[in-house]
């Protein structure tokens, strides 16, 4: 989508407002109705719209990335549409330096039990998370 704000962007001098839908599409498949899920063999036709669409979602952090580059473009009504989550929407508002009221919901990785680096966690877990960066 950004590209194609890019060109709305220039060639208007009005508001501009950016809703995507949070999923990974491609060139070759442009729109999340034309997704095609070839990795699994049990969703008929593999096309996974409108009920089979979990794998192609994007994460919070890849919304957070569009929200900002729409914004460096001049794009200030900025949403998610059809597929996000509470998170998605917090993500975005976050990533403009907003703090509503769900940011409380937001994860504090400090405090992760293997991958925090808060005083006063385990040990053992500590080491186990050096296990697993190898």
């Amino acid at each position: 989508m950004l590209p194609m704000l890019k060109r709305i962007r220039k060639a208007v001098t009005c508001h501009v407002a950016a809703l995507p839908v949070p999923y990974r599409t491609t060139a070759r498949e442009p729109t999340f109705q034309t997704l095609n899920d070839k990795h699994c063999g049990c969703i008929p036709g593999d096309q996974p719209f409108p009920i089979a669409l979990d794998p192609f979602t994007c994460n919070r952090f890849e919304i957070a990335e569009f929200a900002k580059a729409a914004h460096a473009l001049d794009i200030r009504y900025l949403g998610v549409c059809c597929g996000a989550g509470p998170h998605h929407v917090r993500a975005l508002a976050e990533a403009l330096g907003r703090h509503p009221p769900a940011s409380r919901y937001s994860p504090d990785m400090s405090k992760h039990y293997i991958f925090g680096k808060t005083k006063g966690l385990r040990e053992q877990n500590l080491r186990y998370a050096k296990q697993l960066r190898g």
